[in-house]
């Protein structure tokens, strides 16, 4: 497994090389290593090794020369400085030290508290500091690993025979075929060798939470702060529908935040449940704000629930989309007299129990409160952590009253997981959750904080010289002056900044690694600033091989994860002056967006940058489409049904196709989600009764057909053949309205 990690053993050093007595010493120990078959760096001077210029976590250890330092305290310094920096995401790194003129009593104890041992390079042998340096690496590579990957490592090295599931059989099936060969040498020999089946029983069962598999999970548990974890193979969508088949049953009356994912409306569909729904805000650049702390009040709950009645579950999304998470402390607290259990859907916020940044705003934070109910976190591990895409965890916290029966909840996970799950997605989760254990974990999720906030810094600096030259700029959706104190990301009463109304002190925080990024065209860039619809941004990106997370009208988000570093944001940001130059030099479409001029000639052949987003901007405001999506949103529509009750039409096709003329008053018998926002607008069950909603859809009909190639998203809508959309709509017994 060692050579299977390969990583090599640096030598910080300025005088290596040298013609003297040290020199040679420590070029034989270089031999003596290379003889044990490890690879070895040299040529590190410590300025490199201080400076960030070194990769550590990609090291089995590091031996530094304490020569050469013309005092003690600058010694002292840059040691401290290099060892900051090496065990921050590497902490248990064997460190070595070694000299001649200076010796381990020249250190003070706080430093040698962080070394594994001083060399005397005159006591041993070459061969023997070798042997003692290399044992180190062997007990820091073997405890390196997380267990359920440690054992997936060690079984692919044991280069069994398979006579199990799957059937390419460690990659041998691919290997007879020239298309199967092209398959082999791009995923590579480990992913296929790790593509193991439940036959393996060493690897233990995702199903039944045994083995390394139930090693891994307590530890993820451990790191994250839950009392359980499960792993989930197949995403966030799934844990969601996990939980709701763990706590729900038919009729049961559950909780649900509007702006929620669509796999909680699956969910409805799937248990029968009832739902109450909670409303978020919305700002007037569309963007989905926080619900209001008043709706979160248990006696007004309570009004709305039949007497004596409790609710099973309550969901809530945290954080949104763009980024706005709630106090989990207040809502707990809130919620705990009249619900069983709380579930956060946190996709996008597996990060939080690493900061202190994130205190009391996620799901597994510590509340002290006498009655705590059942929490349930669902974290997308993929989405901002180092995972495979599909990894996601459940996380559960026990309550004061209700606790977990692990045997019955896992009747539920099984029927929504496969009994053949992907074997590198499982250890993704606990490579996932062994990163960011520790310090180590704290000083990713900080550096990813930084790096959010220096782009936003570049941001404000381009805006600051763009004004004083009179020209326009992108603005970011974000507190004025904000440092990363979570203070200054809470949103407070009457900031002009967030633009939402009822808000409450210390109940919601944006979170500074979710970056909105503004489009002139809602004002506040000046009375000259142009209208530029994000979606003509996002495609001119998308071009130039930037992809954006989430488009709005006027904004789109970008998203800062342990994956983003300084080169990828500047690319960005160079990209946006190019658009900005292109716009104002009007640069033919055919040159900057060639493939959408060559989609769509008749329409775009004659056109310039700056014109198409002058037409854009114009079909905006004449549809005002921001009003159009506050007021369809502004208003929860009429349930005539269950989501399972409209569903149960739907398989049956007890249905019809109706269009946006007819479409008033009829039950919907699918979820509509318009894209912007991705939020579904009409439950399944729910009747056509505002009619901004049948307005907006008008206007969609009539932007597809004059833009081309940024047509309107919208699930659940039909398009015909001549661009009109139909909705399935129930088709109720004779004589029921």
């Amino acid at each position: 497994m060692r050579e299977f990690i390969d990583y090599p053993i640096a030598i910080v050093d300025e005088a290596f090389g040298a013609p003297t007595t040290v020199g040679r010493v420590v070029s034989a120990l270089v031999a003596a290593f290379e003889a044990r078959n490890h690879r070895v760096l040299t040529g590190i001077t410590i300025a490199d090794a201080s400076a960030g210029r070194v990769l550590y976590t990609g090291l089995s250890a590091v031996l530094i020369a304490i020569d050469g330092f013309a005092t003690r305290d600058a010694l002292i310094e840059a040691l401290t400085t290099l060892l900051d920096l090496a065990l921050a995401r590497a902490p248990d790194l064997p460190i070595f030290l070694y000299g001649e003129q200076r010796m381990q009593e020249d250190l003070p104890t706080h430093l040698m508290s962080r070394i594994d041992g001083y060399l005397y390079l005159h006591d041993d042998t070459p061969s023997f500091i070798a042997g003692y340096v290399s044992s180190a690496i062997h007990r820091y590579v073997d405890a390196m690993l997380p267990p359920f990957f440690k054992a997936l490592v060690r079984y692919t090295d044991a280069a069994k025979y398979s006579w199990h599931t799957p059937g390419h059989g460690g990659g041998v099936a691919f290997m007879r075929s020239p298309v199967g060969q092209a398959f082999h040498r791009f995923f590579g020999e480990n992913t296929l060798r790790a593509d193991l089946s439940v036959s393996v029983p060493e690897l233990g069962s995702l199903l039944d939470h045994s083995g390394p598999v139930r090693e891994a999970e307590r530890e993820a548990a451990q790191s994250f702060g839950a009392d359980t974890s499960f792993f989930v193979t197949n995403g966030t969508s799934s844990a969601n529908k996990i939980i709701w088949s763990g706590l729900v049953g038919p009729g049961d009356y559950v909780l649900v935040d509007r702006n929620c994912h669509k796999s909680l409306v699956h969910a409805l569909i799937m248990t029968g449940a009832q739902p109450i729904y909670l409303r978020p805000s919305r700002n007037a650049y569309g963007i989905i704000g926080p619900i209001p702390r008043a709706q979160f009040d248990a006696e007004a709950l309570a009004a709305r629930l039949p007497p004596g009645a409790r609710l099973s579950v309550a969901t809530i999304t945290n954080s949104t989309y763009d980024g706005l998470c709630v106090n989990t402390d207040v809502v707990k607290a809130a919620l705990a007299p009249i619900t069983k259990a709380i579930h956060f859907d946190e996709a996008w916020l597996a990060q939080a129990k690493f900061h202190e940044f994130y205190s009391s705003f996620y799901a597994m934070s510590d509340t002290a409160a006498p009655v705590a109910p059942l929490v349930f976190s669902t974290q997308s591990t993929h989405k901002v952590l180092a995972a495979f895409s599909q990894a996601s965890m459940i996380h559960i916290k026990e309550g004061t009253e209700v606790r977990l029966d692990p045997d019955r909840f896992n009747e539920a996970f099984m029927m929504h997981s496969s009994t053949s799950p992907w074997y590198g997605i499982i250890a993704s989760c606990d490579v996932a959750a062994r990163m960011m254990r520790g310090a180590a974990g704290r000083s990713l999720v900080d550096e990813t904080l930084h790096e959010a906030a220096d782009f936003r810094a570049g941001i404000a600096r381009l805006g600051a010289e763009s004004g004083r030259a009179g020209d326009w700029w992108f603005r970011l959706w974000e507190p004025e002056n904000a440092g990363l104190a979570q203070e200054d990301w809470t949103l407070k009463p009457g900031d002009s900044w967030h633009g939402f109304t009822d808000i409450t002190d210390n109940f919601t925080l944006l979170d500074p690694i979710k970056v909105t990024i503004l489009c002139p065209g809602l004002g506040g860039e000046g009375a000259d600033a142009p209208g530029i619809p994000a979606p003509i941004v996002a495609k001119f990106l998308w071009s130039r091989g930037i992809v954006v997370e989430k488009i709005g009208i006027y904004h789109f988000l970008i998203l800062f994860t342990l994956g983003v570093s300084r080169g990828k944001w500047s690319n960005l940001i160079t990209e946006l002056l190019a658009f900005r130059a292109h716009y104002q030099a009007n640069t033919p479409l055919a040159d900057v967006l060639p493939e959408l001029v060559r989609a769509a000639p008749e329409h775009y052949e004659r056109m310039g940058l700056a014109e198409l987003c002058a037409a854009q901007h114009e079909a905006y405001q004449k549809g005002d489409v921001l009003a159009l999506q506050s007021a369809m949103f502004a208003d929860l529509p009429e349930p005539a049904m269950t989501p399972q009750m409209a569903h149960a039409a739907l398989v049956g096709n007890r249905i019809e196709q109706v269009g946006l003329d007819d479409l008033e008053g009829r039950i919907l018998a699918r979820m509509v989600v318009p894209y912007p926002p991705g939020i579904p607008l009409i439950f399944p069950g729910e009747r056509v009764t505002l009619p901004a909603i049948i307005a907006y859809l008008r206007f969609a009909e009539s932007w597809d057909r004059q833009f081309p190639g940024f047509e309107t998203d919208i699930h659940g809508a039909r398009k015909a053949p001549d661009g009109t959309y139909r909705l399935d709509c129930v088709v109720l017994p004779e004589g029921q309205a």
